[in-house]
Order: structure tokens, then C-alpha cells, then sequence
């Protein structure tokens, strides 16, 4: 039965096993698995998402799930990620959308677009690689 768990030590390394099978995921930060929820299947980890904290902003990182995933879901997830946050003083969750399939599923999700005009390691995002990402944002308190 799929269900949505936050990270605890019984499921961390299920969920570093998951990501760890995605081709794209070269290293896993283990500080930001701590801020972590999951969609658990029989015991078996088929959705992961977590942020990565920047003062009171968490920046979406290694949000990954398969396909078949309904919205319903994954909302659950955000979720579950929202009172991770909140207890950690996040206000606003922040996500690079760099194609159109991953903007709309966020927007379904209740991030809105936000000015591309940032910065990114002291560089203007316009010259960097997400240079044709679309940066959408979320408010949680």
C-alpha cells in the first residue's frame, strides 16, 4: 500500500538506495536526505523529495518519483516536506522547473514563477546553467 512517510532512521537508507539508482544523481548530501519525504510502497521507496536549506528558503532537491505517480500523491509528499520545514523555520520553498513537464506539475503543486533575475554562487542565473530554467516559488506559513 503506498503511504508517505518522513525520514526516520528505519527508511534513510531505503531512500539513499532510491536515489542512488537514478543515472542523473551522481553524490547524495546526507544533510539534505535529513529533510526528507517519501512515498513507500510495500516497503519499498518510490518517491523521494527534499530541500535543502538556505536561512528561511529550502531549496527542492532530489525530487524523484515514478511515473505513475497521481498528483494527489505527491501533493501528500509536499506536504509531509511543508511540516519538516516549518519546524525548521523554513517560510517558503524554492524549485528550478528546467523543463515544462516538471513547471506544470509544480504549479499544480501551488508554486508560483518568480523572477528569473537571481543569483546563483554570485552569478546571475540568466549565465548560468539554468539560464532556460523557469524558478518557481511556494509560501508555506
Amino acid at each position: 500500500m503506498l503511504c508517505v512517510e518522513k525520514i526516520n532512521n528505519d527508511n534513510m537508507d531505503k531512500i539513499i538506495s532510491f536515489l542512488t539508482s537514478v543515472p542523473s544523481i551522481s553524490t547524495i548530501d546526507e544533510n539534505i536526505i535529513k529533510n526528507s519525504a517519501a512515498i513507500i510502497d510495500d516497503d519499498k521507496v518510490v518517491g523521494s523529495i527534499s530541500f535543502e536549506q538556505y536561512d528561511s528558503i529550502g531549496l527542492i532537491r532530489y525530487f524523484v518519483f515514478k511515473r505513475n505517480m497521481s498528483n494527489e500523491l505527491l501533493k501528500n509528499m509536499i506536504d509531509s516536506l511543508n511540516t519538516t520545514a516549518i519546524q525548521k523555520g523554513i517560510t517558503e520553498l524554492v524549485c528550478i522547473a528546467d523543463n515544462v513537464p516538471v513547471f506544470e506539475l509544480f504549479t499544480e503543486l501551488g508554486f508560483k514563477e518568480i523572477n528569473k533575475n537571481i543569483f546563483i554562487n554570485e552569478e546571475k542565473s540568466i549565465n548560468t546553467s539554468y539560464g532556460n530554467s523557469d524558478f518557481l516559488s511556494k509560501r508555506i506559513i
